[in-house]
């Protein structure tokens, strides 16, 4: 919850690297990553309050300004095949760090992570510093970076943007919910049976992410995020016809989840091009908007899961799927023209 609440601070990051710069902002965030995991290694009790935030505050301020620098970096062309390579290297640093980690733990305690991953964001804040180059952006003129955030909200494309993240995660969030719930009560799955459904999710993902590299750019941006979107509102709505039939079910979990992933890297792009100008600032409003989805998600999930069950979990999943297509549709254009 601590790490969450740094979220609100997005937006306000998200302008910071319109006005002077994303490798500003991203090195910011890797010291403040720095500066959390050192904390957290040193204090007690609940002066870790303040490290564990800015970890958060990293995460939130370092995202949006690294989406904008690859957007801003790479032409509009090749721009969905860059940002899903980064996407998929966050999956490939968690299948190889994880594990190390966890051995660390097992060896040396619980500190030496917290050492190791805090030197990381040392370094890495150093290298960007240093040997990142600035891109060329359009220079953002307001009076504050409140007036940029303002100036976004009153767009329509940026309000139905926000909307869709929003409606996106909250179907991701009653995903990652309800599956684990249905299939241990109605199923009886056990943990183990638990670890190898989200291993196939996890690969599942992986494919999703590298699928949207691959086309996102050659079926261009909005029809390849309606393609994931609408797919992914169909195989949502026909979990409840499996019938109990495991295979079944294993399958439609399965491509449920691999196109949630693939909608997810190819709305990446069509973001930025809402108001290229502010790339940074969309990024930053977009990723508070999924945070409000995935709190709303599990929500719902296990609200319906009580009253209603299996049926009504997955289709108010399917139906804000479907109003987030609507959604891109009818107002996420492709603007290549004044991208930058």
């Amino acid at each position: 919850m601590i790490r969450s609440t740094s979220a609100f601070f997005s937006p306000l990051l998200g302008s910071l690297a319109d006005r002077y710069g994303r490798r500003k902002i991203m090195s910011f965030a890797l010291l403040s990553q720095f500066v959390g995991m050192a904390g957290i290694t040193f204090v007690q009790g609940w002066w870790a309050i303040f490290p564990l935030f800015f970890t958060g505050l990293a995460v939130n301020a370092y995202l949006p300004a690294q989406q904008a620098y690859i957007s801003d970096l790479v032409p509009f062309e090749r721009r969905g095949r860059a940002l899903a390579s980064v996407d998929a290297a966050f999956a490939v640093s968690g299948i190889f760090v994880m594990p190390l980690i966890g051995w660390l733990l097992e060896i040396s305690g619980w500190r030496v992570p917290f050492i190791g991953l805090s030197a990381l964001g040392a370094v890495t804040a150093f290298l960007s510093w240093r040997f990142l180059p600035e891109v060329h952006q359009a220079a953002v003129h307001t009076h504050s970076p409140f007036a940029g955030v303002r100036r976004l909200l009153v767009q329509r494309n940026i309000q139905a943007s926000l909307v869709v993240a929003a409606l996106l995660f909250t179907g991701v969030g009653i995903f990652m919910t309800f599956w684990s719930i249905w299939l241990s009560a109605d199923f009886a799955f056990d943990s183990v049976d638990l670890g190898l459904m989200a291993t196939r999710i996890g690969i599942a993902e992986m494919f999703g992410v590298i699928l949207a590299g691959l086309v996102v750019d050659k079926l261009g941006k909005q029809r390849s995020s309606l393609l994931g979107v609408v797919m992914s509102a169909l195989f949502f709505g026909m979990i409840p016809f499996s019938d109990g039939n495991l295979s079944m079910i294993r399958v439609a979990v399965v491509l449920t989840v691999f196109w949630l992933e693939y909608s997810i890297v190819s709305l990446f792009p069509l973001y930025g091009e809402q108001a290229p100008e502010a790339r940074a600032t969309i990024f930053a409003l977009v990723a508070l908007a999924n945070g409000v989805g995935l709190a709303a998600g599990p929500v719902l999930a296990t609200t319906l899961w009580e009253s209603h069950g299996l049926t009504a979990i997955t289709m108010v999943a399917a139906l804000s799927l479907a109003l987030s297509a609507l959604l891109i549709f009818l107002f996420l254009k492709e603007k290549p023209a004044v991208a930058g």
